[in-house]
């Protein structure tokens, strides 16, 4: 399976899981934001934003992301 294709799934799969459970209905804006980088760049695309601070570009441990994330 190429890149691409593996991506476009994920989309798919995050756009028809948002429908089915309202996801992002009671998440900080955080994880909405998080999601959203998933549901349009796809699950590689939304761990490198997890991991990055979003306001100086630097990367985060796994704890601070955990801490930011849940």
């Amino acid at each position: 399976m190429s890149k691409n294709t593996t991506i476009e799934t994920e989309k798919k799969l995050s756009k028809k899981l948002d429908k089915v459970f309202n996801c992002d209905k009671n998440m900080n804006e955080d994880n909405k934001k998080a999601l959203n980088v998933m549901k349009t760049e796809g699950m590689e695309a939304a761990v490198k934003h997890m991991f990055t601070d979003q306001e100086t570009g630097r990367s985060l441990s796994y704890s601070e992301m955990r801490s930011r994330y849940g």
